[in-house]
């Protein structure tokens, strides 16, 4: 996918369903999913808005570095509409997959009151990545959102090292 970088401002659950594929990294390009800040989409072919996408932050587990997105469409009045999240796998600047994460409603959960990561029984905890918040639209509707990333890890009794579990976003 070719993209028009261009630099936006980007900020730095418990429902997680989305794990990225465990592919071995190959021999890429530099993509802009495991380097920059956030960049933008013009409108194109079969997409009539211009699209935002927002680093919201990440972390690192066993060599990889799991970067937080979140995808907003510009409107015509210059307002951002939430339209989707996603994790990238990434080894060094080469991406090795992404995956989409389903925001799930969380309001009054810890996953929205939780002012830091939240440490599950068993060797599991969920790590606080970061926050946005983004118009969502649910017609007629516009409501305001904070939608809020999560990286779950359980610790490895074999290696006493934290792995990457999976990925998930909470709309608080």
């Amino acid at each position: 996918m070719v993209l028009a970088l261009g630099l936006v401002l980007g900020l730095a659950a418990p429902t997680l369903v989305a794990t990225p594929a465990s592919a071995q990294p190959t021999a890429q390009a530099r993509d802009p999913l495991c380097w920059a800040d956030g960049f933008s989409e013009p409108p194109g072919i079969g997409r009539p808005v211009a699209l935002t996408w927002s680093r919201i932050g990440n972390r690192s587990n066993s060599g990889y570095t799991y970067r937080y997105w979140m995808v907003q469409e510009v409107s015509s009045a210059s307002n951002l509409y939430y339209q989707r999240s996603l994790v990238a796998r990434c080894s060094g600047d080469s991406l090795v997959s992404t995956a989409t994460i389903t925001a799930t409603s969380g309001s009054g959960t810890a996953a929205c009151t939780s002012a830091g990561d939240i440490h599950l029984p068993v060797g599991s905890t969920e790590r606080f990545v970061g926050q946005r918040v983004s118009a969502y639209v649910q017609s007629p509707f516009v409501f305001t959102y904070t939608f809020r990333y999560w990286h779950r890890e359980t610790l490895s009794i074999a290696t006493l090292q934290w792995v990457y579990q999976s990925s998930g976003v909470v709309r608080c």
